[in-house]
Formats: structure tokens, sequence, C-alpha cells
């Protein structure tokens, strides 16, 4: 089910957070909602501006003072509590957001590759570490916004690196449908944004409690459910068609 969208000009940027800002764009790139070229160039100036600002994580995007004050909550309903894992996660995202938003300037392109070259030169450090799996960042909730905007092609269209992040996420795999550790809804997200040819394997190992979990659930109007189960749905078409 696609939310209403019930005003044209509906407004995605909330300059006092980058949080919600992500969030919202999220929304509108999933349901194929309008975002008006003027809003689209407002949102990305609105990123970019808050390259280098304190919280950055490795020269990604920063959260505001007010976002700050309160726990990240990923695009799927689960939070993020610590500081590093939403600084890090919003970094991710905003890439990603920035690319596909697809608005082309010499800042923005500027902006995205230096962070790029921030994140590298942060795994390039957690590569010294032995329990280093390539691919993967330093918890599975942190992996998977990795995984988001390699999905956009960040990180220099490192495919590589996805595939090989797709290989551990297989390893986890419970056999029930799920991943040991990994956040089960925003995981199916991901998936979802990744190219199907490299994500199809999770997605059809996912699909059989993909189905009976929406035969399940609820339809309310809770912004979470409704992206849960449209997300869900996405899959298994995916899955059963491919």
């Amino acid at each position: 089910m696609i939310p209403n969208q019930t005003n044209i000009n509906m407004k995605y940027l909330d300059r006092t957070s980058l949080f919600q800002t992500v969030d919202n764009v999220s929304e509108a790139l999933l349901f194929n909602m309008k975002i008006d070229a003027d809003e689209k160039k407002e949102i990305a100036d609105f990123i970019v501006n808050q390259q280098g600002k304190p919280k950055t994580y490795a020269d990604t995007f920063a959260p505001t003072e007010n976002d700050l004050k309160h726990d990240l909550i990923l695009f799927t309903g689960e939070r993020i509590k610590t500081n590093a894992g939403k600084c890090h996660i919003i970094g991710e995202e905003s890439c990603r957001i920035l690319r596909v938003l697809n608005i082309q300037t010499d800042q923005l392109k500027t902006a995205l590759q230096k962070a790029d070259i921030g994140l590298r030169n942060r795994i390039s450090k957690g590569i010294q570490d032995p329990r280093y799996i390539h691919g993967t960042y330093c918890c599975k909730s942190c992996s998977c916004g990795l995984w988001l905007n390699l999905s956009s092609g960040g990180l220099n269209n490192d495919k590589e690196m996805l595939i090989s992040g797709l290989g551990y996420l297989k390893r986890l795999r419970d056999n029930k449908g799920k991943w040991i550790g990994f956040p089960y809804y925003y995981t199916l997200y991901v998936l979802n944004e990744i190219e199907i040819n490299i994500a199809i394997e999770e997605m059809k190992y996912a699909a059989n409690i993909i189905e009976s979990k929406l035969k399940k659930n609820r339809i309310d109007n809770n912004k979470y459910e409704l992206r849960r189960n449209y997300i869900s749905e996405q899959i298994l078409i995916k899955a059963n068609s491919n």
C-alpha cells in the first residue's frame, strides 16, 4: 500500500533535522512520489552544507544539533542509539540520497568525492583488525548503511565490496528466512535497493518468511508498517520473477 500524497507540493526538507530530511526523501523515492526540482536542489544544498560540521563522520554529512538529542530511527523503524552509529549511518544514507537526487553541481560532486575518501580511509584503518571482513563495517546495522551507500554507486561504485558484504550476510543466515544479528526489515530495505542480480539470492532465501509475515501483518496507518509491507511486497515480486 502506498501512502496518500495529499499535497503535490509536499515539502520534504526539514532544515532542523538531517535525520528527518533523509527519511522524508527516502520515502518519496520508495513510493515514487514527486519532489519538485527546486526542492531537490534545496535538499542537496542542505545535505552538502552539513559536511564538516561537528559530529561529521569520516567526512560525510553531520546530523544537526537537534538530531543528536534523539535516537536515529531507521527507515523501517529500528532505533540506533549510539552517537557513532547515528553519525555513521546517516552519513552513508545522505551520500545515497545525494546520488539518487541526481543534482549535477561541482560542489555536490566534490562533497561526494570527499565523503568516499573519508569512508575509505576509515575502512582502511579497520583492515588492520584481524576481525575485519571485506564488505562490512563495524556492526551489522552499520554494514547495512554501507551497502545502501554502495547500492547507489558510492565508494567509487565498488561492486566487489558490495558482493563481499552480501556474501557475509549469506553466511549469517539463520535458516528461518532471517540473518543472525541483522535488523530484519532494514536489511530487506537495503536488499530492495540493490541491483537485483546481486541481491536476488538473499531475496529468494527470505521469500517464504516474507510471504508468511505479510499474511499475518495488520494494515494500519503506521508509516513504518506501510513501508515494511511495501518493501516486502517488492522483494516477493523480484524473488518470484527472477
